[in-house]
């Protein structure tokens, strides 16, 4: 078995990737085989280096398998790395990958709290409160903070289900994130999503 994990490091380390985005970096163009998680994950290698975004399964991957990770590679750590490549492989959820990969970042002392960035990145236009849902395939739930949150939701949305919410849906939220249509419309169209898919958790319940 560890010759298998081994083995799977190394397909994954060799392979095409790119490779996570610096803070203050322009973001690269991601499409919907990166799996990408709700908010990006920050965090920093080394205790001078540069803070890096994880913002999908396989920034998570990468990362994961990169002889730049610190420390041993544990169970935590390879649960990780096992649960990104299940999520790039369409047999686990992107919100799966991002706790995963936020134990083994916390794990290996790399995790940086970067909730004062996020608030301020000029690139997300966020709701006025999150919405909470719980994903198909999914016992975790997950909070939607932003118009692009929720656009990320859409493209992992499976495609069985993708009928007439789905459409309207996602023509309003592209529609807020290019100045058509306002944030509220946005998370309002979202909501009305989400509650008629049954994946809408209630707060107050």
């Amino acid at each position: 078995m560890r010759f298998w994990f081994v083995g799977r490091l190394l397909g994954t380390a060799v392979r095409s990737f790119r490779y996570p985005n610096d803070v203050g970096v322009d973001e690269m163009g991601y499409g919907m085989d990166d799996k990408l998680f709700d908010e990006p994950v920050t965090i920093r290698l080394t205790a001078n280096g540069k803070l890096q975004r994880i913002r999908s399964a396989n920034d998570a991957s990468a990362i994961l398998a990169s002889v730049d990770w610190p420390g041993e590679r544990t169970a935590i750590h390879r649960d990780a790395f096992e649960t990104a490549e299940k999520v790039l492989e369409g047999y686990r959820s992107t919100e799966d990958a991002k706790i995963r990969f936020l134990e083994a970042a916390r794990e290996a002392g790399i995790l940086f709290d970067d909730s004062h960035t996020q608030t301020s990145d000029p690139n997300r236009i966020h709701f006025e409160s999150s919405v909470s849902i719980r994903p198909h395939g999914s016992a975790s739930v997950r909070e939607v903070k932003s118009v692009n949150g929720a656009s990320e939701v859409l493209v992992d949305w499976p495609h069985s289900k993708r009928g007439p919410y789905y459409q309207s849906a996602r023509e309003t939220i592209e529609g807020a994130i290019e100045g058509k249509a306002t944030p509220d419309q946005a998370r309002d169209a979202f909501v009305a999503l989400a509650e008629y898919a049954g994946i809408l958790v209630d707060k107050s319940a």
